[in-house]
């Protein structure tokens, strides 16, 4: 269930992505582009504003004050037609592209040059969303263009700095939780807050006056955050199901699939021409509180376990989560009340903290565990290794043939050192020794590439080959061992080895069992000793 959910939130995800390019590439709103002079900024008052009935909002400024100030008038409006007027003369514009999935041009800050002081500036907003038709008059200021701008740029700087900060952080532990997945497999939450902290820093980031400034494809900021918001709670309450809530096989399921048909629900509405995405943005904030519901409830289920039976990153994390359901909360009140149109500057240092701590938390048991994974592998090849040669011992050996039972094709060679107990007896045992280091050494070399090497007795060894046309292959092999066994002799005549050897193979059509194979190969070593006995 868990790895069909996946696939279904990367395929949505990839779907988002496309969407975001197709803006990136073709829709602009229509908006008027100038330089300004340099002066000082000053805040303008409206001299007159009224609503009209057709959900038009104008609003009338002395021109004279925004030129003495420098020429430049500045004011945030979002999710509006804006038209600005010097008298009857239209000097500047900024329509919504009306698009499918985003009618307006989203948050967007406006930069307006004004030349003629004795000309009365209009400035006419219009709501392209009927339930935003109760406007409130922006805030104007005039002065310098570069100033203005460096300004509002200026003022995000800590808000983008840790937004980056936040996709940093994500894709290290992305590509981290990517790197150590085979020696760590058991860590897929590493994964889960590294996405989650990147989409969180591509959305914060994207929201920040410095992005609305400096991102003239307004539609597409919109687009891209909307998705964001759709997306980010899935990988995080998969996070929290790991860390919180373990045992959970049911409740954590109902936040994702809710987020997997909101994603669906949004698209079809958008594509059907019913709801955009800024219209859709209250099926996300539900989605997004039953998400907060979950890990609530996690955290709850996290202080009522036993202190004994509390992972080590429980506690931490279900205290977090009363700051960061705070965050989410403040984050959704602006949004609705429209009190700012800049990130919350502590809620992002608070995110931020949180990842960070998240991040290293993780990671620091992460490299624990892996540690504990090489210790047990380290272990688990001593405890299937032959001490004296190196070679797989006679427990991987029955573990191996066993597993024969799966292939289809496979040859079974079966050794034994001649005259082993004469060299112990008579040279001692450091000869012996040596007697077996060198056969392991010439078995190695000759068989080692094309499959298992095991030393399973005192004086007894085998192989296992399974590939295709194995039997071609033993068959192939075997002058090379005889002429490996003389070089060897010829440099050590006074401890020659001598190494009886017998194999059988299971030809892909044959029904013969390992044990029958075994059986025959073992038969071939005893006739094959005997004859090597009998030369001698």
């Amino acid at each position: 269930m868990d790895k069909r959910l996946i696939r279904i939130y990367s395929l949505f995800m990839v779907i988002a992505i496309i969407i975001v390019d197709v803006y990136a590439l073709k829709f602009h709103g229509i908006t008027t582009k100038s330089m300004y002079s340099e002066d000082t900024e000053v805040v303008i008052s409206p001299v007159t504003e009224t609503l009209k009935p057709d959900y038009e909002y104008l609003i009338t400024l002395d021109a004279s004050e925004i030129v003495r100030a420098g020429g430049c008038l500045s004011f945030a409006a979002g999710y509006n037609d804006v038209w600005v007027y010097s008298g009857e003369k239209l000097i500047y514009e900024n329509i919504g592209t009306r698009s499918l999935f985003l009618r307006s041009n989203g948050n967007a800050w406006h930069f307006v040059r004004v030349d003629d002081a004795n000309e009365p500036i209009t400035v006419k907003l219009k709501s392209v969303y009927l339930e935003d038709a109760a406007m409130k008059s922006p805030e104007f200021t005039a002065g310098d263009y570069y100033n203005i701008r460096w300004k509002l740029i200026s003022g995000s700087t800590l808000v983008l700095f840790t937004s980056v900060l936040d996709i940093l952080f994500g894709l290290a532990m992305i590509v981290y939780s990517i790197l150590t997945r085979r020696v760590n497999p058991d860590r897929p939450r590493i994964i889960f807050i590294g996405i989650t902290a990147l989409l969180i820093g591509l959305w914060s980031s994207g929201e920040s006056n410095a992005s609305v400034v400096l991102v003239s494809n307004r539609a597409l900021a919109g687009v891209f955050a909307f998705l964001s918001l759709i997306f980010i709670p899935i990988p995080y309450v998969m996070y929290i199901h790991e860390v919180l809530w373990p045992k959970d096989k049911c409740f954590y399921k109902i936040p994702i699939c809710l987020s997997l048909l909101n994603y669906v629900a949004v698209m079809v509405l958008a594509i059907l021409g019913v709801m955009d995405l800024r219209q859709s943005i209250i099926i996300t904030h539900l989605t997004w509180a039953i998400a907060i519901i979950y890990v609530i409830a996690a955290a709850i289920h996290v202080l009522r376990t036993p202190k004994a039976e509390r992972g080590k990153m429980a506690m931490f994390n279900a205290a977090s989560m009363l700051v960061l359901i705070a965050v989410a909360g403040l984050e959704i009140g602006y949004y609705w009340t429209g009190v700012r149109l800049q990130n919350d500057v502590l809620g992002r240092i608070l995110i931020l903290g949180y990842i960070v701590l998240l991040a290293y938390k993780n990671i620091l048991e992460s490299l624990k565990d892996i540690e504990k994974g090489r210790m047990a592998e380290y272990y688990k090849d001593l405890a299937n290794t032959d001490a004296m040669t190196g070679l797989a011992n006679r427990t991987k050996f029955n573990h191996d043939i066993e597993k024969l039972t799966q292939e289809k094709e496979y040859s079974i060679i079966s050794m034994d050192l001649n005259n082993l107990k004469e060299v112990n007896d008579t040279k001692g045992h450091q000869a012996g020794d040596r007697y077996i280091i060198g056969a392991a050494r010439i078995i190695k070399k000759v068989f080692g590439k094309e499959g298992t090497c095991y030393r399973i007795g005192g004086d007894e060894f085998s192989v296992i080959i399974k590939k295709e046309a194995s039997a071609s292959i033993v068959s192939d092999l075997i002058p090379m061992m005889d002429k490996e066994i003389r070089d060897y002799n010829e440099n050590n005549p006074s401890e020659p080895v001598a190494i009886a050897l017998g194999y059988e193979s299971k030809a892909p059509e044959s029904e013969r069992d390992y044990i029958d194979i075994l059986r025959s190969a073992d038969e071939k070593m005893y006739e094959n000793k005997r004859f090597l006995k009998g030369q001698n």
